[in-house]
């Protein structure tokens, strides 16, 4: 089990939301100052103002590119672009503002304040609080600094232009809560990443304790029984070579730390059924593939001598497969019922005549069928040139 903890403490994902954001709300004000500034042109005459409309589209370019650029030496450079764009406007507003008939509005009318809002966007996508601190404060006195300069150079009265300002102020307390509140979730996603680790590593340890567990009490019980029913005396050459495999077996600490639904071998899931993962191990080692199904822990139930013959039936099987199939994937199917065992070895390969009179093939057929018709058992083999090979095997004493 592994906690999953959606939390953006690094920023990239809010300052892309912030960034697309900031983009609609400075193209709507400099798109409703550019509308604006056109119905002017055929009221006044003066077609300088579309060189002024101009300008403020290259300060919106600047703005979105402000916000989207991660350096902060391109996103100054760009800002300070956007603000000379703005001055340009400027410029060219407060000087057709003042030609015309009537009383001069100040620095502050809305048609200077909107373009301002614009720029003042530019800090609020930055991935740090001093960054974005910074380029807002540089918006603001490159801004609406150069906006009043020009309606300065041109005679305009000044008036501090109080909505920018306050805006200024909104857009710095909303982001310095925001970084606030993402310090914040960065300490609590440590806390919560912290105590998911610390359950996981005790589910894992959980989980590896029973599982040697398991595996040490089925590999042990099973020799000790083995031992149990022998006769008394030096241990036979077949009981001494399964007790040492078994042993090297309990040697490979990866049988119990691998999962089996996560390496798909077939020697791990065949960790509770110590009759098998030897001679499987041993095959999967010389480069086979196989694959095992069915009522696996059942071979566990039977005596000592089914188990070996069934292993060396099992084992001549798989070597045929190797040697002779052509493919290097087999099929281990355990069946069993309160009387008998089955298990049936298949393949997909390039498949035999049975009655062949080959060496290999009466080889395969001799060393299986001797192995379990000596155990009161039966073996059927099918095969057919193209169409692979399955040796069915059926044992007495399956589960008592």
């Amino acid at each position: 089990m592994t906690l999953q903890i959606a939390a953006d403490v690094d920023g990239v994902a809010t300052g892309r939301a912030l960034a697309q954001a900031g983009s609609w709300l400075a193209g709507v004000f400099l798109a409703a100052t550019i509308l604006v500034s056109a119905v002017f042109i055929p009221v006044t005459g003066h077609l300088e103002i579309a060189v002024g409309s101009a300008a403020l589209a290259v300060a919106g370019v600047g703005v979105v590119w402000a916000l989207h650029v991660r350096h902060v030496v391109a996103a100054i450079a760009l800002t300070l672009i956007a603000c000379g764009g703005l001055y340009v406007f400027a410029l060219i507003a407060t000087a057709v503002s003042l030609l015309e008939p009537g009383a001069a509005p100040s620095s502050d009318y809305v048609l200077m304040s909107m373009p301002e809002f614009a720029i003042l966007v530019v800090g609020i996508s930055a991935r740090s609080l001093p960054r974005a601190l910074g380029l807002g404060t540089l918006a603001l006195l490159a801004g609406p600094g150069l906006v009043q300069l020009a309606a300065w150079q041109q005679g305009m009265r000044l008036a501090p232009d109080v909505p920018v300002l306050l805006c200024y102020f909104a857009l710095s307390l909303f982001v310095v809560v925001l970084w606030i509140g993402r310090r914040d979730a960065a300490l609590g996603t440590a806390l919560m990443s912290g105590a998911a680790l610390d359950e996981e590593r005790d589910v894992a340890l959980g989980r590896f304790s029973t599982r040697a567990s398991s595996w040490l009490h089925d590999t042990v019980l099973h020799d000790l029984r083995s031992l149990a029913a022998s006769d008394p005396g030096p241990l036979s050459e077949e009981q001494a070579q399964a007790i040492d495999r078994d042993l090297a077996n309990l040697a490979d600490v990866r049988m119990v730390l691998d999962d089996p639904a996560v390496t798909g071998s077939a020697t791990r899931a065949l960790v509770a059924v110590p009759a098998l993962v030897g001679l499987v191990r041993d095959a999967e080692q010389r480069g086979l593939r196989i694959r095992v199904s069915g009522d696996l822990p059942a071979v566990n139930a039977l005596g000592f001598a089914v188990t070996r013959n069934l292993e060396r039936a099992i084992t001549e099987c798989l070597d045929n497969v190797l040697a002779h199939s052509g493919v290097r994937e087999a099929e281990i199917s355990v069946m069993s019922s309160p009387s008998e065992l089955s298990v049936m070895v298949s393949d997909s390969g390039v498949g035999f005549e049975v009655n062949d009179t080959a060496d290999d093939k009466v080889g395969l057929r001799m060393g299986v069928v001797e192995a379990i018709v000596d155990l009161g058992g039966s073996v059927q083999i099918w095969s057919r040139p193209g169409a692979g090979t399955a040796v069915f095997m059926t044992v007495p004493g399956g589960q008592p």
